[in-house]
């Protein structure tokens, strides 16, 4: 009685698994591109919102700096204090567009020149976009 696997059947087993690799790639790209996207997108999202809250809490007025590689934010005063600073979309090799590169956001949270900034996130064919309100209001767009 034999044991083990042949030359032949190790190569067809290989190949036919080789062909479903190959197959199903483009649609595992397609989720790491969502998910990169998705991430990115609700960390810009909690940045935008945490200086919000920060500018209520403190009475102050804060300057959101967005960019591809940080994100920061800076209590305006006599003197400028940055207290949040973040690492961009850029570290999920997501691109990243803004409307406006600054936004302002007053001491009641609400946006000042900042209605309809629009912010872009894309990679590959995967692209959601957050868009401010001059309530200072954030929505997102799958």
């Amino acid at each position: 009685m034999r044991r083990g696997v042949t030359l032949v059947e190790l190569i067809v087993v290989l190949g036919l698994l080789g062909v479903l690799s190959a197959m199903a790639f483009p649609r595992v790209a397609g989720w790491l591109d969502w998910i990169a996207v998705d991430r990115a997108t609700g960390e810009v999202a909690s940045f935008y919102q945490t200086a919000r809250y920060a500018a209520i809490y403190r009475d102050e007025r804060v300057r959101l700096e967005l960019g591809e590689d940080s994100l920061r934010a800076v209590f305006e005063g006599v003197t400028d204090s940055v207290f949040l600073r973040w690492r961009g979309p850029a570290r999920y090799a997501v691109r990243f567009t803004a409307s406006r590169a600054t936004i302002r956001i007053g001491p009641t949270g609400l946006g000042f020149g900042a209605a309809n900034t629009k912010l872009v996130l894309r990679r590959g064919a995967v692209a959601e976009s957050l868009t401010t309100s001059r309530l200072g209001r954030l929505k997102r767009w799958p």
